[in-house]
Formats: C-alpha cells, structure tokens, sequence
C-alpha cells in the first residue's frame, strides 16, 4: 500500500510540473504580443532583426519545453503501465493466496477425517479388548464362583536346572511351585506336567497336584533317578497353567 501512495505521489508531480510548463508556454506568447502590441503604440519601429531574434528566441524556447512536456508525458505512460502490471500482480497474488487458502481448508478436512477414523479405530479396538477379558469362562472351582471380568488365565515354569526339588521317601521328590504373582484371591484350577531334557518320561506323579493355595501348589514324583541333583541335571522342571479370580 505504502508503495502505491509513492507512485501515485510521483505522477502528481509529474501532472504539476506540466501544468506549470504549459502555463510557462502561454506567459512567454502573450509576452511576445505584448511587445509587438507596445511597438506599434509607442510609434518606435521595432527592427526586422530584433524581431527575429525574438521569433527565433521563443521557439527555442518552445522546442526545448515540447522536448521535456514530450519526455514528462512519456514518463507518465511507463509510470502508468507500471502502476497497471503491479495492479494485476498484486490481483494474481491475491488469486494465490485466497487458492492457498482453500487449499489449507482441505488439508484441515482431512486431518480432521483421519482423526476421527483413527478414534473409532481405538473404539473398536477397546470394544474388542474388553469383549476378550471376558473370554475367560470359569465353570466350578474350588471356592464360589465371581463375576466373569474377575477370571484370569495364568501360565508359567519352575524353570530348568533352578527347580528346587527335595528327596522324599526312598525313591521320591517334591517341589513346591510358586504361583504367587498371579494374584489370585480365590484358590484357582491348576494343571501341571513336567518338562525336561531326559528320563521325565519314566517319572509319575507330575499331574497330581497336592496343596493348592492362591500362591502355591505341590508336585510329587515318583523317580529315583531324580534324588539328589539329578532332577536339575536333567532339567527337569513344572509346567503349569492356572485359571482363577483375582477380583
């Protein structure tokens, strides 16, 4: 905006410098008639050579003022062809930037859009989350039965070579397998069976399980070859699977 009251600042300039020149024009005519006019009345003769100097004087004059009115008003033209390609610039950047605009409205619809799919996305997904904790079905147990979102399925190990198994009659173990970060609150349904490297397979007694708690059971094996450190040497271990309440 500054930049075009400049523009418009110079070219009034310009329009006054002619004005002035025109009137310039006019003063040094009517000058020449008025001395011709004042020849005659005085009665003195005015020589043809003064006059002509004159004559010559003032169109010299005159060419010399058309030269810069011709150069004034060329100027005015180009400022005037400039003031109109800045209009249809400016008009053309005012096209592009309403065109970005929109273009940024667009940009914010689909965002938008993406966001709301990706929200229901994360309905669904809790919907489907919370449909599976209640997959769990507990039937019977040990205790009375509790709301079906309460029952948890755990798994886990005594771990190989770290099973603290203990001697037990002649030709027996034991091991008492800790369930405890499962966090049951009624005394769950265990299944077991023994994992190892060797040799478990001759053993029995790894599915009879003795003295169930929310936090322990027991183990007792038949399997001679398993005193002493044998057992761990043969990486002999409890499997189990639970299912129980914990609320």
């Amino acid at each position: 905006k500054q930049w075009y009251q400049r523009r418009v600042a110079i070219t009034a300039g310009i329009t006054n410098n002619l004005s002035r020149t025109m009137a310039f024009l006019k003063l040094m005519v009517f000058s020449v008639a008025i001395m011709l006019a004042s020849s005659k009345k005085g009665g003195s003769a005015v020589s043809v050579e003064e006059l002509r100097e004159l004559l010559v004087s003032s169109m010299q004059t005159t060419i010399s003022l058309t030269a810069v009115v011709e150069q004034q008003t060329k100027r005015i033209s180009e400022i005037t062809n400039f003031v109109d390609e800045a209009k249809e610039e400016i008009k053309d950047l005012k096209s592009k930037i309403e065109s970005l605009g929109q273009k940024d409205e667009e940009q914010t619809g689909i965002e938008e859009k993406l966001v709301k799919e990706i929200e229901a996305l994360k309905e669904t997904f809790a919907e489907e989350l919370e449909a599976r904790k209640n997959d769990v079905m507990v039937i019977s147990g040990e205790e009375d039965l509790r709301e079906e979102r309460c029952a948890k399925v755990c798994a886990g190990t005594s771990v190989r070579g770290a099973t603290n198994w203990v001697d037990f009659s002649s030709n027996g173990i034991y091991t008492d397998v800790d369930i405890s970060k499962c966090g049951f609150v009624t005394i769950p349904t265990v299944t077991s069976s023994l994992e190892g490297t060797t040799n478990h397979w001759s053993t029995t007694g790894s599915s009879e399980i003795y003295n169930v708690t929310t936090g322990t059971f027991r183990i007792y094996l038949v399997a001679p070859q398993g005193r002493g450190s044998g057992a761990n040497k043969m990486g002999w271990n409890v499997e189990w699977i639970a299912v129980g309440y914990t609320c």
